[in-house]
């Protein structure tokens, strides 16, 4: 069966058309098993589910629609189609004093992202992606057994796991759902059992797993911070006891005055930025995607898309090297409290996250291309700028000197630049990221001080009025009614300020 339309705009008639010939091919396939038609659950293949969620006929349509089909399950062996031995060439040539070749079959199944590693689901090609990062591994020894562990088979005659994909799949599953390590680890020996003893590579214990994907590059940072947030503990300030500013101790203290060493206060964690872009760019379908924006888009001057906002038009014009290669991102950062425990603001956190709009409307904001890349513990109120300063200093690197990165759809390398065109986040997040009163008489970040606000003492609430006086000035909700003896008459509102008066 064909399968290249797997990849297919989910809005085109051949998807549609090939979607109604599998449905119906594993319709048909149940009626030879002896089901009926009330019984029919199908186990579903879109990227959410993956073939782990039997839902009805018509849920399973409506997912390949919405979430689009999993296009590592070339073979439909759950759909009653027989497992057919797949294999392919490959060969990839690095230029600049960089030479590989390789040459292995496809494995059938790809892991899916890990801890917001940027590794899209639907990679096409679990090696592929392996190989690609190879040049940028630390440990060589850790990588080639990551490889290899990618090639083997979960057991001798498994058509559709590696040990590798098992062991993603495994932790997603316990991801999504909060399962403990302690469920985990009673977890991974049953599973061991249970399958053939010949061959058997599942791991025993979550920290064997973990010991696995840890060489993917989903590594952190726990950068130890002030209880007051007044610096973090690195650069100049990694040997420091107490901070020089608060003269509060780094470590944690009861209550009691006992001091617990190596036990920090405050922990900031830091996913760094820069090669998770890069790995973006080591696998060929994504990297068409992070050109569409030049390549494909429809420039007809209708804003469909942020490439079309004045924001990304203004930094073409005034840094045209960044302009000049399509394949630098254009990024927009998001930041926000979330109150893990409701109503306990002790134990609150903020995540900083990272989206790309290079890509596709539809897939800028996907998940596996919205990355983490700060957790902030507690609420850093208005010293957010002093946990935001190892991102900051990422991007100021990309922004002025940039990164020499593998693009695998070129074949060739290259030197990655970013800029960051917006934040996203709420009214009092807006007043927390720009250091500006977001509350009170003053609270508009834009007036500050010539913010026009009364307060009505019945609700005890403040109310800012006068916000006509950005309106064109012959704008008929410019004009005001009132009534002057007896008659009702209309005047014109004030002038609207200019920028500098505000």
């Amino acid at each position: 069966m064909d399968k290249s339309w797997m990849s297919t705009d989910r809005t085109k008639k051949r998807y549609r058309e090939e979607v109604a010939a599998c449905l119906r091919y594993a319709i048909n396939h149940l009626k030879e098993e002896g089901e009926t038609y009330d019984e029919f659950l199908v186990l579903c293949p879109c990227t959410y589910c993956l073939n782990l969620c039997a839902c009805s006929i018509d849920d399973v349509e409506d997912h390949l629609f919405v979430n689009g089909i999993d296009q590592t399950y070339t073979i439909w062996s759950k759909h009653g189609e027989k497992d057919e031995v797949i294999t392919s060439s490959r060969s990839v040539n690095v230029n600049n004093g960089m030479h590989a070749e390789f040459e292995m079959g496809t494995p059938t199944d790809a892991p899916d992202e890990y801890f917001g590693m940027g590794t899209p689901t639907d990679a096409p090609d679990t090696i592929d992606m392996m190989q690609a990062a190879e040049e940028f591994a630390d440990d060589p020894i850790k990588f080639k057994k990551l490889l290899e562990d990618a090639e083997n088979p979960l057991y001798e005659v498994c058509p559709n796991f590696t040990k590798l994909s098992a062991i993603v799949q495994l932790f997603k599953l316990k991801s999504k759902h909060g399962a403990s390590n302690m469920f985990f680890n009673e977890l991974l020996p049953l599973l061991k059992d249970m399958l053939p003893k010949e061959g058997n590579l599942m791991a025993r214990s979550t920290y064997q797993e973990k010991k696995i994907l840890k060489a993917m590059g989903s590594r952190y940072t726990k950068i130890h911070a002030c209880i007051n947030n007044c610096i973090l503990y690195w650069n100049e300030c990694k040997d420091e006891k107490v901070c020089p500013t608060c003269k509060a101790p780094r470590w944690k203290v009861d209550r009691d005055g006992k001091v617990y060493e190596n036990v920090p206060a405050k922990v900031l964690w830091y996913l760094d930025s820069i090669p998770r872009f890069q790995r973006l760019f080591q696998l060929k379908p994504t990297t068409e995607d992070l050109i569409w924006h030049h390549t494909t888009r429809n420039k007809d001057d209708v804003l469909r898309h942020p490439a079309d906002s004045h924001a990304w038009t203004k930094i073409d014009k005034n840094f045209p090297e960044i302009k000049g290669d399509p394949r630098n991102l254009r990024l927009a950062v998001s930041a926000d409290g979330v109150d893990v425990n409701t109503g306990t603001k002790h134990h609150s956190v903020w995540p900083v996250l990272v989206v790309i709009y290079n890509l596709p409307l539809e897939l800028c904001v996907k998940r596996k291309f919205i990355m983490l890349s700060l957790l902030i513990d507690g609420a850093p109120g208005n010293s957010i700028d002093v946990f935001l300063e190892p991102l900051v200093k990422d991007f100021q690197f990309l922004f002025e000197k940039g990164k020499r990165t593998w693009d695998a759809y070129a074949q060739e390398m290259f030197t990655l630049c970013a800029v960051v065109l917006w934040t996203i986040n709420d009214y009092p997040a807006l007043g927390t990221l720009c250091g500006c009163r977001y509350a009170g008489y003053h609270g508009c970040v834009v007036c500050r001080k010539k913010t026009h606000s009364i307060r009505l003492h019945d609700s005890n609430k403040n109310v800012y009025v006068g916000y006509r006086r950005f309106l064109p000035y012959e704008h008929p909700f410019r004009r005001q009614k009132k009534a002057f003896d007896g008659k009702q008459e209309w005047e014109t509102a004030p002038k609207p300020m200019t920028g500098e008066e505000i």
